[in-house]
């Protein structure tokens, strides 16, 4: 009975082509790369995300320590513990939420300014896209504040983004 095996050097890897990623053309072959980066999507949940997640944390922080702080020094550790919680989920989440709200609306304006291209408008300066989103965020997320307010607050989100 005859071998029907095949041997590895009968095997013509340039055949097989892709299916197993080979390259079989004498070019190179390049990655897929954005030149503008991450998407809008990408950004917006990272930013947000850990702006919550940090802010969050540090607010609880805060919290825990002026709960611990207030509480009555010879209350049960029962009491104590309560408002060691109670401190931090107020805190934290007042802080965590402030901040995911600024960095939906940084990145919005952020990649608005890059949709209309205004780096290049500007003379292709590179700072001139976040510095605008900065302003721009100040301005809204204390717009309640009164106009004296909201220009304070675009002056401080310009000068952070720079």
């Amino acid at each position: 009975m005859a071998d029907t095996t095949a041997r590895p050097e009968d095997v013509d890897i340039g055949q097989l082509g892709s299916m197993f990623g080979v390259q079989t053309r004498n070019e190179p072959d390049y990655l897929e790369y954005d030149i503008r980066g991450r998407g809008y999507m990408e950004r917006l949940f990272f930013n947000c995300g850990a702006s919550y997640l940090g802010f969050m944390l540090g607010g609880g922080v805060y919290g825990t320590v002026q709960g611990l702080r207030l509480a009555p020094a010879n209350a049960p550790l029962r009491v104590r513990t309560n408002a060691l919680m109670n401190g931090f989920g107020k805190h934290g989440a007042t802080a965590g939420n402030a901040a995911g709200a600024v960095a939906l609306m940084f990145t919005s304006f952020e990649s608005l300014a890059e949709s209309v291209e205004l780096d290049k408008i500007c003379g292709d300066q590179a700072w001139v896209n976040p510095v605008a989103a900065g302003a721009l965020t100040g301005g809204l997320f204390k717009a309640g504040a009164g106009v004296r307010g909201a220009a304070l607050a675009s002056a401080i989100g310009a000068g952070l983004a720079a």
